[in-house]
């Protein structure tokens, strides 16, 4: 696929009267900062933009974005310009139909194999973010950048490189981070309350996790059935680190959790260390994502989080054993 210019997707933006802006389901900070800046730009050029999201926010997205952040209701006939910011996946979106048929439809992202496109689509794949992508349409199209939009795409580029740590990051991230900086980007404000602050409810969540972590053959995972989630008084957002909390795990290289966030719903979420890419491995599993990171979703009422992760087990020994056959 061949990406739109950058100026031209810009020049649609600024023609626009009223825009609505869409990310994944259950939305990090690189897919709310991109959403935000977006908002934020064209609202500096009386363009009216709206990040549209119906689903109930962490509170760590609130302490940073702000209380209602998100438009929860949407009227398809008050917009005329679409975007799809962060999303790959067209089962991840909540209006994905809408860019089938609209004629001012916009995706820009950074993930591979995406499958759903608008009419106008900006994919880099270089970028360790979103938010990155959303910087370099701001920059082209000379929009103001001021130190809230700064701040939204430094949020975005700390989150998707694991505070500069993923193997995603490059130098451009790097150079993408100082010249936010040099914009007003309030890092200290983001790292004091994404970094260093955690509930009560985290830390008892933490436990769960440290108490019942399983390890195998340099495999390390942790499964969470819907009954557990109940007994924590969790939401499904509540686990969403855990992957990113075990392979922290000396001597692994593999890790994964099966959450169980609504009843038959499992979400699995893979992370892995250099030389152990595991995408291929959600792929199987119908996801997908980044190399190191990715995730599945599946529903099926005649399994648990048990009977799945021996089926995870063992597509992550198959495609291993494949690849030393090789």
């Amino acid at each position: 696929m061949k990406n739109d210019d950058l100026k031209k997707i810009a020049k649609v933006l600024k023609t626009a009267k009223k825009v609505a802006i869409f990310a994944h389901t259950e939305p990090d900070f690189d897919a709310i900062g991109s959403a935000l800046a977006l908002k934020s730009a064209l609202n500096l050029i009386n363009v009216k933009a709206d990040y549209i999201c119906s689903e109930v926010q962490t509170q760590t997205a609130i302490s940073f974005f702000g209380e209602n952040f998100a438009t929860t209701k949407f009227d398809e006939k008050q917009y005329d310009t679409f975007i799809s910011v962060d999303n790959p996946s067209k089962s991840r979106c909540e209006h994905a139909n809408i860019f089938n048929c609209s004629s001012n439809s916009i995706v820009l992202d950074h993930h591979k194999n995406i499958d759903f496109l608008g009419k106008y689509n900006y994919i880099d794949t270089t970028k360790s973010s979103c938010c990155q992508v959303v910087f370099d349409l701001l920059l082209k199209g000379k929009f103001k950048i001021n130190d809230t939009i700064a701040s939204y795409l430094f949020a975005g580029l700390s989150t998707d490189t694991g505070s500069f740590i993923h193997s995603n990051t490059t130098q451009e991230s790097f150079l993408a981070a100082y010249k936010l900086k040099l914009l007003g980007a309030n890092s200290d404000k983001f790292n004091e309350i994404f970094y260093k602050s955690i509930t009560e409810k985290e830390i008892n969540i933490k436990k769960f996790i440290y108490d019942n972590y399983k390890i195998q053959n340099g495999i390390v995972f942790c499964l969470i059935s819907y009954d557990d989630m109940k007994k924590l008084k969790a939401n499904k957002r509540d686990f969403s680190q855990v992957s990113t909390e075990l392979i922290k795990l000396n001597k692994v290289n593999i890790a994964f959790s099966i959450v169980e966030k609504e009843k038959n719903i499992y979400y699995v979420s893979f992370r892995s260390k250099i030389g152990f890419p595991v995408r291929e491995i959600a792929e199987k599993l119908g996801g997908g994502g980044h190399l190191y990171a990715c995730a599945s979703k599946i529903y099926d009422d005649k399994i648990n989080v048990n009977i799945l992760s021996k089926r995870v087990l063992k597509e992550i020994k198959t495609i291993y054993q494949n690849k030393k056959g090789k």
